[in-house]
C-alpha cells in the first residue's frame, strides 16, 4: 500500500451495512460506533451504502445518532442526510411490466418496490419490519410507476430469472447474490444502479474528490463501491473476489474502528 495513504486527509467514509457495519444482531459494535461518531464530529461525512431500502436502513442510521446520507437499493436511490432524494434510477416501466408478466406465467414469486410501496405477487414467508406491503398477484397490471427494483428470492427462482432475462443486459442489471455460482436472490435494477456510481455522483454534488473517500464492504455488490473509493477496504471475511479491488483487506482481529483510527482519525 502506498505510503501516501498514511498522509491523506479523508473527507468521506462510505459504509456497507450488513456483515460490514452490523452482524446478525443488527447493532453497531460500541468501538466502531464511537469511531464513526468521532469522524462526524471531526467534519468527515459518513454515508451508508447498502442494498437495503430506506425503511430498513433507518434503524441502523439512527444508532449513529447523527443524520447521515444513505445510498439505498444497491445504488438505485441516494438520500441526503434529511431524507431528500438526490438520485433515483428506475427500471423502465414498459420493460418492467413485460418481465413481470412473464414471471406470472411461470408462477415466479416476486417483490416490486415502486412509488414507495412494496408489492408482493405471493405472500412472503418473512417480512422484515419496514417492508410490510401488499399482496398483488397481477402486479404487472397494477404497477403504479417505474420500479426502483424487482427482487426474486430462491435458488430455482433466481436461476429462472438468469436464464430468462440475461439477454437484457444493458437495459436492466441483474444483480445476483451471492454469485452466479450460488444464486439465492436477484435484484433487477437500472444498469447504473450501483453503489460506486451513486457514491461518485454524491461526491460530485458535495465537491469531494475521489481520493478523499474511504469505503468498507464485504460482498460483490460492494465491488463498485471499493473500486471508486480512494481507499477501498474489504472486511476480513469478505467475498474473495472483492479483494481484487480492495486496497486493504482487514485482518481477522481488526475492527472498523482500528482502520478509521489509522487512516481517518489519526491520518
Amino acid at each position: 500500500m502506498p505510503d501516501v495513504l498514511e498522509r491523506r486527509r479523508f473527507k468521506l467514509v462510505a459504509l456497507d451495512i450488513d456483515d460490514t457495519l452490523v452482524g446478525r444482531d443488527q447493532t453497531i459494535a460500541p468501538g466502531d460506533l464511537a469511531a464513526i461518531r468521532r469522524c462526524i464530529e471531526a467534519g468527515v461525512e459518513v454515508v451508508l451504502a447498502t442494498g437495503r431500502t430506506r425503511p430498513t436502513t433507518r434503524p441502523i442510521a439512527e444508532q449513529i445518532g447523527y443524520d447521515v446520507a444513505t445510498i439505498c437499493n444497491t445504488g438505485a436511490i441516494t438520500y441526503d442526510a434529511r431524507g431528500g432524494v438526490l438520485r433515483r434510477l428506475t427500471v423502465p416501466f414498459d420493460l418492467a411490466r413485460e418481465m413481470l408478466a412473464e414471471m406470472r406465467k411461470d408462477d415466479i414469486p416476486v417483490r416490486v418496490d415502486a412509488a414507495g410501496r412494496f408489492l408482493f405477487s405471493h405472500k412472503p414467508l418473512l417480512t422484515p419490519p419496514g417492508l410490510e406491503g401488499e399482496i398483488v398477484p397481477d402486479v404487472a397490471e397494477r404497477l403504479p410507476s417505474a420500479p426502483d427494483q424487482i427482487i426474486v428470492f430462491g435458488r430455482q427462482e433466481s436461476e429462472w430469472v438468469i436464464r430468462r432475462f440475461s439477454y437484457l443486459e444493458g437495459e436492466v442489471q441483474l444483480l445476483v447474490l451471492p454469485s452466479h455460482d450460488e444464486p439465492y436472490v436477484v435484484h433487477i435494477l437500472h444498469p447504473r444502479a450501483t453503489k460506486g456510481a451513486a457514491l461518485a455522483e454524491y461526491c460530485r454534488l458535495r465537491g469531494i474528490e475521489r481520493r478523499e473517500t474511504i469505503a468498507f464492504g464485504d460482498s460483490l455488490n460492494d465491488f463498485s463501491l471499493l473500486s471508486y473509493a480512494g481507499l477501498g477496504v474489504a472486511v476480513a471475511d469478505s467475498e474473495p473476489r472483492l479483494r481484487l479491488v480492495a486496497d486493504k483487506v482487514m485482518e481477522p482481529h481488526e475492527t472498523l474502528a482500528d482502520v478509521l483510527e489509522m487512516f481517518v482519525l489519526n491520518g
